[in-house]
């Protein structure tokens, strides 16, 4: 091959790579806290014994729930690797809490202007389980495997040697199994909830990176 060729594979090579790689910003760590609103629909029930009736089978967690969480995302070149924790508390019913490690890749249009892509695989627990029914004798709790998606836009402000980072992510989660959590009740007998489902949200973040 001529120099000539080579010289046009370098230049597409060098097109095609992702900017933070091509910009050789080497490694940086994130730590971020954030809030928002997510929607859950992962908790319904799906069938009663004893003194339930139809009117106890409303979703104790179908709604518009505030969420809160943490997160530390190394960034090498153009790939991310990291840690979530995140926590969803839900008044007179169950709790939502995710545990996840994340993985994704960066890309810097601009020096300050930063998208991440981050892929979950984790662990999505629900306890509490039946606090929101007034028969129930008990909770229960239940951990499921699930898989999530989380584009993340972020804004960069210089601080001395390092940048402090505002953040604005959606995202959607989707429990692998399905599971029924046998909930003790008033009169001997137990009510069963499904629990398995999706999740969706948007939250805005503040976080400072090295």
């Amino acid at each position: 091959m001529s120099n000539r060729g080579l010289v046009l594979l370098a230049a597409i090579a060098a097109l095609a790579a992702p900017a933070g790689a091509r910009a050789g910003e080497g490694w940086s760590l994130t730590l971020s806290g954030w809030g928002g609103v997510s929607r859950y629909d992962v908790l319904g029930l799906g069938h009663g014994l004893g003194t339930v009736g139809a009117a106890d089978g409303r979703d104790l967690m179908e709604g518009r729930f505030d969420t809160v969480g943490t997160s530390a995302v190394l960034r090498i070149g153009w790939l991310d690797l990291g840690l979530l924790y995140e926590g969803t508390l839900v008044d007179d019913g169950a709790e939502s809490d995710v545990l996840t490690p994340v993985v994704g890749f960066a890309w810097n249009p601009t020096g300050r202007v930063r998208v991440d892509v981050l892929g979950e695989l984790g662990g999505h627990r629900i306890a509490e389980v039946g606090a929101g029914n007034p028969i129930s004798t008990a909770t229960r709790t239940v951990w499921l495997p699930y898989v999530g998606i989380r584009p993340s836009l972020s804004f960069r402000i210089p601080f001395g040697p390092a940048h402090v980072v505002l953040s604005a992510t959606p995202f959607a989660r989707w429990d692998l199994v399905k599971k029924d959590v046998a909930v003790p009740v008033s009169g001997g007998t137990e009510t069963f909830y499904e629990a398995g489902g999706s999740t969706f949200g948007v939250v805005g973040g503040v976080g400072f990176e090295i």
